[in-house]
């Protein structure tokens, strides 16, 4: 198949207007191929987000989302391995980056929550998540975004506390306004914020993360929340050691035809 250096593209109103369901014997394929997808994201980074949006037509293929799968598979086609590199390193604490598309869903208007933990250069954990309800304004989503990072950075601190591994855990965002949410007390001014979410608050209030700015081009979780150009993918992937590589591993079983 002929690679692709992105693995996809955003669907606009006027596809979406004129989509429609494929062929038959295509829907049993689809499924297969996007649950085949969803398993490779575990372990390619690049490629979660474009993963996680095909598997979302899992219930009622459509052309677009054919469309979709094919490109995904073109792209992985150009890229077929993602190497993780662990270097020796000395630190004292846990940086977790969050971002979030606000409506970035042309279908539902549903915005899309991504993160990455990381330990000094290390990756630990990321996530690309379709947010449950529709935010009313780009800072809800990212105080959603938020909640979402902190609640799995505490959870793998009391992981390394089992361990009796102890560390400082530093939350970084590109948004202001919701920073200025986490920061305040109770809602203020704010409308429409669950009570559920406001317990980053006291969090941070009680020290047990910080809160901090970053670019929104340096922010490493960008790649994990939409469809990006090829440059910032490798960006995205050196900061956290991701070194994209073809062939296959020495340590690989050989295959036979």
């Amino acid at each position: 198949a002929k690679s692709m250096d992105t693995p996809g593209v955003k669907v606009g109103f006027t596809e979406l207007e004129t989509d429609e369901e494929p062929p038959t014997h295509l829907t049993t394929a689809f499924r297969g191929a996007a649950a085949r997808g969803n398993y490779l994201a575990a372990d390619r980074l690049d490629a979660q987000f474009a993963c996680k949006e095909v598997c979302r037509w899992m219930s009622k293929p459509t052309t677009q989302a054919w469309k979709a799968l094919t490109r995904l598979c073109r792209y992985f086609n150009s890229a077929p391995r993602l190497v993780y590199e662990f270097k020796q390193q000395s630190v004292s604490s846990t940086d977790v980056y969050t971002d979030t598309d606000w409506a970035g869903c042309f279908k539902t208007r549903k915005s899309t929550s991504g993160g990455a933990i990381m330990r000094g250069g290390h990756l630990l954990k990321r996530w690309s998540s379709t947010q449950q309800t529709v935010s009313l304004s780009s800072g809800e989503a990212e105080l959603k975004g938020i909640v979402k990072g902190a609640a799995e950075g505490i959870g793998m601190q009391n992981i390394a506390k089992d361990l009796s591994i102890h560390y400082d855990m530093h939350l970084f965002t590109d948004s202001s306004a919701a920073m200025g949410m986490v920061a305040r007390k109770r809602m203020g001014t704010v409308r429409h914020i669950e009570v559920g979410e406001l317990w980053i608050q006291d969090a941070v209030r009680n020290k047990v993360l910080t809160v901090n700015k970053v670019k929104g081009d340096d922010n490493p979780a960008d790649i994990l929340t939409k469809y990006i150009e090829h440059g910032k993918i490798h960006q995205h992937c050196h900061g956290m050691r991701l070194v994209p590589e073809g062939g296959r591993p020495d340590s690989a079983p050989a295959t036979t035809s």
